[in-house]
């Protein structure tokens, strides 16, 4: 029997807010910052963990200083689209290392992607020998990031104390 999703109340919120901000807390900190002892704590973490609401934990990587703070949007459109090309455009994508992200849009394209390179001449390789050698692929448009202004991962607002 398939375990029920429990609904989230006020303290299940308050330490997705507190990981959100930074996932790196021990348990004991985590407990301190929601004033809760700390089983109740690791216990509800973990429930967070197994029901879904957390899917994973990571570090944010500064691009610029990896090499790879060239970063451009890049809306694919396939001359035609259909199941099997959404499915193997899907697989393909997920092998190539320069995409951080790709979404299926609405709009003016099938597929947008931010693509995170060194810089102009490796992006042109990528679109090139990549993106370029799919047959189904009929436009593509860049739209390349001069500078961010916000840059926020948390999808649940952070409360200011």
């Amino acid at each position: 029997m398939a375990e029920k999703e429990s609904v989230l109340d006020k303290i299940d919120l308050q330490i997705l807010r507190e990981l959100q901000a930074n996932s790196r807390l021990t348990n004991k900190e985590l407990a301190a910052r929601i004033h809760l002892s700390t089983t109740p704590t690791f216990e509800r973490q973990r429930r967070l963990e197994r029901e879904g609401y957390i899917s994973q934990y990571t570090a944010i990587v500064d691009a610029q200083r990896v090499g790879r703070g060239f970063s451009v949007f890049c809306n694919v459109s396939f001359s035609n689209i259909n199941q099997s090309k959404a499915l193997e455009f899907g697989e393909i994508v997920r092998d190539w290392e320069e995409v951080t992200e790709c979404y299926n849009v609405s709009g003016d394209c099938d597929y947008m992607m931010k693509v995170c390179v060194a810089d102009m001449r490796s992006y042109q390789q990528f679109i090139l020998d990549k993106v370029g050698s799919l047959s189904y692929v009929e436009r593509v448009r860049s739209v390349f990031i001069m500078g961010t202004l916000k840059l926020n991962y948390s999808v649940l607002p952070i409360e200011r104390k």
